[in-house]
């Protein structure tokens, strides 16, 4: 029995709307939805769904017709909506049950917990909800932005008279937002909760079911099973209002049809057009026939360079532009210049390319005109006229030379040493400011990958030597390896005030940019060349003796400063020993030593009194056997480095 009245319960339903609330939503439907299908392919002209959609409904102009008669109806709509309203609130007093209260901020709320689960019981709402207060309160306002905003673009003759011609481009704007934003907002919210989450036939039946009252409309349900209405004003006070109100509204709604045909009637620049028919863009008025000369026609100077590609005139012709146009021919669009000014005919465009300056090079390559033409300071600075030109209309007027007759740049130096080492990719190393061999001052403003633009490359597969490119001055070959430790560091013999200084014009340079311009020397076996193969290195004596034996090693022993037994040079004085063999070639075993023997020790070295050599042979010594003068300062120690000990 239960079960019977739960289903007798869900079965039921309650009157929600009334006949001519929806003959009204009906009418509202057909409206709006002719408004989107005429009206959104005219905001999107020019797509192809749009194109298509406009010649299936007939052509442009049946479309605009559909269109004005749908926000008719719509408007029309409106003005019964709002005397119905009118009439129910100021006469029949019902409940503002539509207008928005902090009940509805409550309710989105409850619903929002009640979807995240975190409240098991749904929340009861009254007759309209917040949902539905909140699309209602938008359609009002969209219609009322539509209907102005279409008014602005249906008269914009009287409009732009009574306000800046700006609204109107503002208007289209915001006539194709809104009606976005409205088809966007059916089509998304209202069809979903109305048809898709639960098919409601409400607006169809005029009745809702008991399920769906519970769902959207509990408190609403509460009351009417209670049996609670809301007290309705008495017949007598009713006729008062009406006798009041009726007159009153009556002449409003005239007023408002009639203001409404008056207003759609009136101007008849978008409802009344032309009937299709193909005529000119515009009508240029006729010039004189062109002749071969530069001088002004009757109506206007002629075009001195192709228009095809250089439509936008204001480029160079603006008011400050490199040619600037008169006073009066400010706000003029750049469609209307060649109405007086015709393009030049080939024969007037030759004698006007002889009055700019030609250009004296190829121009493939070296489309960057502003890299040797820019500002004061570069090569060749452009006027003052042409600041603010790019490069891309250099050549409107300055044409490339053709031939071998017309003048020509001077040829710039090629480069007389391969530029794909990493050596030679910055070409300031060596021809910067005060550099080896430094640029002309007007080159301070280049940047090393514009070097190129002007000074080719030698013929040449690898870094020239100085037979091959005279003009790089011949450096000379490195007489010597480089590979080992001792040579890496050229500045150990090649500093300045060292052994073979280097010119001054190579102080900034580094070390790993030697071999940019020196090339180590080919040696026949390999390895550190000698002096017969690299005559250039200056022939460094070889070593006459062992180097093995500890007395040999310290080479500053013999050959220290001033003094010692054979002195090395002044320029020697910074070197270590372990440089010496750079270029002092040790003896091997087929190598004959060349210096004198040492005369042996006759006598015993162990005992104590052989044990200080300067007793018998020191160099000042009256008795004994002295030893040569340059032996002074040598030490005991080192006496037997030469000369060995006897037996015994």
């Amino acid at each position: 029995m239960a079960k019977q009245d739960n289903a007798q319960q869900m079965h039921k339903t309650y009157p929600r709307f009334v006949p001519a609330q929806r003959i009204e939503h009906a009418l509202l439907i057909l409206s709006f939805t002719a408004l989107c299908v005429t009206g959104l392919p005219q905001k999107f002209a020019g797509n192809a769904v749009a194109e298509w959609m406009i010649q299936v409904m007939g052509g442009i102009e049946l479309v605009r017709t559909i269109h004005h008669i749908s926000a008719l109806l719509f408007i029309l709509e409106g003005i019964y909506h709002f005397v119905v309203v009118a009439h129910k609130v100021l006469v029949q007093r019902v409940e503002l049950s539509l207008l928005p209260g902090a009940r509805d901020i409550v309710d989105a709320i409850d619903v929002l917990r009640h979807n995240l689960g975190l409240t098991k019981e749904h929340p009861k709402m009254p007759r309209y909800n917040f949902a539905e207060k909140a699309e209602y309160w938008a359609m009002m306002w969209g219609g009322i932005v539509m209907a102005l905003t279409g008014f602005m673009l249906w008269n914009p003759i009287f409009v732009s008279k009574l306000l800046p011609g700006e609204v109107i481009p503002a208007a289209k704007a915001a006539h194709g937002g809104e009606a976005v934003l409205a088809a966007l907002a059916i089509i998304v919210w209202h069809f979903y909760n109305a048809h898709l989450k639960t098919f409601n036939k409400s607006m169809f039946t005029g009745k809702m079911t008991a399920h769906q009252m519970t769902e959207e409309h509990g408190e609403e349900m509460a009351q009417i099973d209670a049996g609670y209405t809301r007290p309705k004003p008495t017949p007598g006070a009713i006729q008062r209002r009406e006798r009041v109100f009726l007159p009153v509204a009556l002449a409003l709604a005239v007023t408002l049809i009639g203001g409404l045909y008056w207003f759609t009637t009136f101007e008849t620049t978008a409802i009344a057009t032309l009937p299709a028919t193909t005529v000119p863009a515009f009508a240029p008025l006729p010039t004189p026939a062109p002749t071969p000369s530069v001088v002004a026609q009757e109506i206007g100077a002629v075009i001195p360079h192709p228009v095809e590609g250089q439509e936008q005139c204001h480029d160079c012709h603006f008011a400050n532009g490199s040619l600037p146009y008169p006073a009066d021919h400010v706000d003029r669009p750049n469609a209307s210049c060649q109405i007086c000014h015709r393009p030049s005919t080939p024969e007037e465009m030759a004698v006007i390319a002889t009055q700019a300056g030609r250009i004296p090079h190829a121009v493939e390559g070296k489309e960057t005109c502003d890299l040797c033409h820019g500002a004061a300071g570069s090569l060749a600075p452009l006027p003052k006229t042409h600041a603010g030109r790019t490069n891309a209309t250099c050549t409107m007027c300055h044409q490339p030379v053709a031939g071998v007759a017309a003048p020509v740049v001077s040829v710039a130096k090629p480069i007389p040493h391969s530029s794909t080492e990493a050596t030679y990719q910055d070409c300031t190393l060596c021809h910067g400011l005060d550099k080896l061999k430094p640029f002309p001052e007007n080159h301070a403003s280049f940047t090393v990958d514009t070097c190129t633009a002007c000074h080719g490359l030698a013929p040449v597969t690898s870094t020239p030597a100085a037979s091959e490119t005279p003009a790089a001055g011949g450096p000379k070959a490195i007489p010597h390896s480089i590979t080992e430790a001792t040579y890496q560091d050229c500045t150990l013999c090649h500093g300045l005030d060292k052994l073979k200084p280097f010119p001054e014009n190579h102080a900034s340079f580094t070390v790993d940019t030697c071999t940019a311009c020196h090339q180590p020397a080919a040696t026949v076996g390999g390895g550190t060349p000698t002096a017969e193969e690299t005559p250039t290195a200056g022939g460094p004596k070889p070593i006459p003796h062992s180097i093995t034996e500890a007395p040999f090693q310290e080479c500053a022993s013999c050959h220290g400063g001033p003094g010692a037994l054979l002195p090395y040079p002044d320029n020697h004085a910074s070197f270590t020993v372990d440089s010496c063999t750079s270029c002092h070639v040790p003896p091997t075993a087929e190598t004959v030593v060349t210096v004198d023997i040492p005369q042996p020790v006759p006598h015993s070295m162990t005992k104590e009194i052989y044990q200080d050599c300067q007793i018998c042979h020191a160099p000042d010594m009256t008795l004994g056997i002295p030893a040569p003068a340059y032996h002074a300062g040598f030490l005991n120690d080192t006496c037997t480095a030469c000369h060995q000990p006897g037996q015994g």
